[in-house]
């Protein structure tokens, strides 16, 4: 592998086939976004995209949580005009198109929400960073053009951007960005554990999320691999609970990576599989892996890098370009090898142990299951308080309380928060300070205030009567409104986060 420059950006090259593939990688995704602006980084890639002329190149584009990457497979000069063409729509985006784009991101309808990924990240972050996937968010139809464009001018910069090829480097490939440097990235705020928990929500798997150093120490990594390891012979191949185990690692920062293991599990057994999930993670805290485990983890991964030279070396130009626009350090495939062989059963024990206080359990919501036991305590989606707040509070009619559980419920304005009890007598609770976003309804009569601590509130004045959505409506800060777009439909107490409604469960 070599590191060029060209226009400022960094490019990894290595040779290849005859047929070229490069990717042009930028270090901006979900976790770069707010739930107001869930979609904005998609919908640039996709006016990116829209501006190129017709072709039968093999190219796509695609969002994650943490990057955004175009790339392309064919003839050397057919790639780099791709390159340039995406680099120069994003100097300036096509933004006629948007209610075109938008129409076919909604058509797309490819959001996270709801999986086990999105739920464990939320339970860790709340509604910020990693755990917008958790949310639909309003809808890519509340994105102005103004917002989409600020978007692509701080983050598709050369500063931000990175590029790797494997074949024939395209002949006088030129990357036309914008320039500007690589913006400094929040870091979210992990609500405050002190031990292991155990939460539930929306996903359809059984997950595990761990939070670890950087990725220079092998120790976690393996010990992850027995893990799953361990997982596929109990939870599968002994019991026929489940059918597949997989990871995957997020690096905020250099020095802190959040890493989860996700399980799924035939309908009706999610409980027994949290159960061995928990069990052989807590083992191996205890007395680690076996030197057969690690031998057969080492034999795998030696055994899949002599599988494919190609797909390693593709593999390894990609890491180069994510670790070059997330600020992260590089380790050659081989280095990694070596260290991996080098790594004890004591080593592993440590790593797994210094992750347990950060252990979030997970198991989906309906689930019968009473949780692994002290200590492990049970952490709930969003803020579940013991009693309602004092201030203004609001009920509705004492008829419709006494026909009907549903409407016993009680909301309370208060100068430090807005706060509902549902109809299960749990109150949640979102201070004004963290309120994300307040969405009207068309005509004015109700409003869904959504909380970064995931509670939210959907005050109506056919429930709660027209001088509550008035006081909601004086506290809420003006910059969390989002106006209602022209396309918006009428139904409002759809959830926009899960969970959310008029009862607000947990």
């Amino acid at each position: 592998m070599q590191r060029i420059d060209i226009d400022g950006v960094p490019v990894f090259t290595a040779d290849g086939p005859a047929r070229t593939t490069a990717a042009l990688v930028f270090g901006v995704g979900l976790r770069d976004e707010t739930f107001a602006t869930i979609e904005v980084t998609h919908l640039v890639e996709h006016l990116a995209m829209g501006a190129l002329p017709k072709s039968h190149l093999r190219c796509n584009a695609v969002t994650d949580v943490d990057t955004t990457t175009f790339h392309a497979t064919g003839r050397p000069e057919a790639v780099g005009a791709f390159l340039e063409g995406v680099c120069r729509a994003l100097g300036d985006l096509p933004t006629e198109r948007m209610e075109l784009e938008v129409g076919v991101l909604q058509a797309e309808s490819c959001s996270t929400a709801h999986s086990t990924l999105g739920a464990l990240w939320a339970a860790r972050f709340g509604l910020t960073g990693p755990g917008l996937a958790v949310a639909d968010g309003p809808g890519p139809e509340y994105l102005a053009e103004e917002t989409v464009r600020a978007h692509a001018r701080r983050w598709f910069t050369r500063g931000n951007a990175a590029v790797w090829c494997s074949g024939t480097l395209p002949p006088g490939l030129r990357l036309p960005l914008p320039a500007g440097p690589r913006p400094e990235r929040a870091v979210p705020q992990a609500r405050p554990q002190t031990g292991p928990v155990w939460t539930t929500g929306h996903g359809a798997g059984v997950g595990l999320l761990l939070t670890a150093g950087g990725a220079g120490d092998p120790a976690l990594t393996m010990g992850v691999e027995v893990l799953k390891e361990r997982l596929r012979d109990t939870a599968r191949h002994a019991r026929g609970l489940s059918y597949s185990v997989d990871s995957l690692a997020l690096d905020l920062t250099a020095d802190r990576r959040e890493v989860a293991v996700v399980v799924d599990a035939r309908e009706g057994q999610e409980d027994a599989v949290a159960g061995l999930l928990w069990r052989a993670y807590t083992e191996l805290c205890a007395s680690g892996p076996t030197a057969a485990e690690l031998a057969h983890a080492v034999a795998g991964f030696e055994e899949e890098l002599d599988a494919d030279e190609r797909a390693v070396t593709e593999s390894e130009l990609a890491d180069a370009a994510y670790c070059a626009v997330g600020g992260l350090p590089f380790r050659p495939v081989q280095d990694v090898v070596d260290a991996w062989r080098t790594t004890t059963p004591e080593r592993v024990a440590a790593a797994l142990r210094g992750t347990r206080s950060t252990a979030i359990l997970y198991v989906p919501e309906g689930v019968d299951y009473p949780g692994p036991g002290a200590p492990v305590e049970r952490r709930y989606v969003c803020d579940v308080q013991g009693a309602l707040p004092v201030g203004q509070t609001f009920r509705p009619s004492a008829l419709a309380r006494l026909l009907s559980r549903d409407s016993r419920v009680a909301l309370v304005v208060g100068e430090q928060e807005l706060a509902h009890r549902d109809s299960d007598g749990d109150v949640h609770s979102i201070p004004w300070e963290l309120v994300e976003a307040a969405l009207p309804s068309e005509d004015g009569r109700a409003v869904v205030v959504v909380g970064r601590n995931l509670c939210s509130a959907v005050v109506d004045e056919q429930r709660f009567g027209r001088r509550a959505v008035a006081a909601v409506q004086a506290r809420v800060p003006a910059a969390r409104w989002l106006p209602r777009p022209r396309t918006a439909g009428d139904d409002l107490v759809e959830a926009v986060v899960p969970g959310a409604g008029a009862a607000g469960r947990p």
